[in-house]
């Protein structure tokens, strides 16, 4: 098979232009006049409702919906070949559905010229089928996009920027806006502003990577957070957290972060314990403040934590409160009251299992001795309450 890079340059054949449908104006004060274009018209948007109602199963209200963001059905033989196409290539009826209400004009385009050709450039560039399915589906307008013009491009670029074609799909997959709606004039621009920052190119590409969005922002929003992240969370460019942190300043007012340093310092966190925490994982504020409060108040006045302790087992901030802490800890206090803990753990350790793990040591050996505790973790796996398991306390203890 051809490199992508040997496909995208053999490639010669031009699409077909974008394909729009102009009414001319009709200056005629006549009321006949335009009775007669409203019913041509009316007649023209009919005719894509009928294919949408008769082929697609849309109810009419939809058919009518989507018929007036598209011109005349040309052929219903090409819409068939289009359904045909997508359906060839794995989409189900509710993803095609979905396509063709956001995007009826694919009905009018070609195969061969234009749906494969895309196709293709996102196979050659690593994405999956499924992937570029949800990614029709979602942004069906990339397929009116020009391939040589407009996608290859925006790809060559995510290349050069990252390092390669399978970071490129990474990004891709995490901000579709990368290829439907990006700059590639201002995310070079932001790349040079990361490096004059600072930051390697290295680190570039995995923050790229991990949080693709930073290049679409103006780059003067971005070296505002750059600038915030330093004077505020205390973090250096060299460090190996900073681009952890750009993406909280880039979404989160300096107030708002402020704010939840409040809510620490309201459970006893001193200055240099909250800096410390910023350093070393800065993700945690990603979270709301009300999260933040509610996981230290379980924390520190059900477990008995300190901050030196949460500082020490960060993860503890950033495992979810209601799905895993609380419920394992439940499960850990009434085995351990029991004594039925058949090894030493440390509730920390449980609770950084694998829920697989979790279960098959903590929960179903214990299905016949404690029904109820059973139940009521399995209750929780699927979506019930887990105040429900019984005969539990989770006492202030210390680690």
């Amino acid at each position: 098979m051809p490199s992508f890079e040997m496909w995208c340059h053999g490639h010669q054949r031009r699409l077909l232009s974008l394909y729009s449908f102009h009414h001319p104006l009709l200056f005629s004060t006549t009321a006949a006049t335009r009775t007669t274009r409203e019913r041509k018209e009316a007649k023209t948007a009919l005719s894509m409702a009928d294919y949408l109602v008769n082929s697609l199963g849309f109810s009419r209200e939809q058919a009518i919906s989507a018929s007036t963001k598209a011109p005349k059905l040309k052929s219903m033989e090409n819409a068939d070949s289009v359904i045909g196409f997508l359906e060839k290539f794995g989409f189900d009826k509710t993803q095609i559905h979905r396509t063709i209400f956001q995007f009826p004009q694919l009905l009018d385009r070609d195969v061969d010229e234009t749906l494969t050709p895309k196709i293709r450039a996102f196979q050659y560039l690593g994405l999956s089928g499924s992937f570029v399915i949800n990614l029709v589906a979602s942004c069906p307008e990339i397929m009116r996009r020009d391939l040589e013009s407009f996608i290859l491009p925006k790809v060559e670029l995510l290349k050069s920027i990252l390092g390669s074609g399978q970071n490129a799909a990474k990004a891709i997959q995490r901000s579709t806006w990368l290829l439907s709606g990006s700059n590639p004039a201002q995310m070079q621009e932001n790349v040079i502003l990361l490096q004059k920052h600072g930051i390697s190119s290295e680190r570039i590409q995995k923050l790229v990577v991990l949080y693709p969005k930073c290049l679409l922002y103006r780059p003067e929003v971005l070296e505002g957070s750059l600038v915030k992240v330093e004077q505020v969370m205390g973090l250096k460019p060299k460090s190996a957290m900073f681009i952890h942190a750009v993406p909280i300043m880039l979404t989160c007012s300096e107030e708002a972060l402020r704010s939840k340093f409040g809510v620490l310092k309201n459970y006893g966190w001193s200055e240099a314990e909250i800096t410390k925490l910023a350093k070393k994982m800065p993700v945690v504020f990603r979270f709301s403040g009300d999260v933040i409060g509610s996981k230290l108040n379980f924390l520190m006045n059900e477990l008995g934590y300190g901050p030196g302790y949460i500082l020490q087992h960060l993860a503890l901030l950033t495992l979810s409160l209601q799905n895993r802490i609380v419920p394992r800890a439940a499960v850990f206090h009434l085995l351990k009251e029991k004594q039925l803990l058949k090894n030493n753990f440390a509730l920390y350790t449980v609770l950084c299992f694998k829920e697989t793990r979790f279960f098959s040591e903590l929960v179903m050996p214990y299905k016949e001795l404690l029904p109820q505790m059973y139940d009521a973790y399995l209750n929780k796996r699927t979506g019930s309450r887990t105040e429900s398991i019984q005969g539990v306390t989770t006492p202030d203890i210390s680690p």
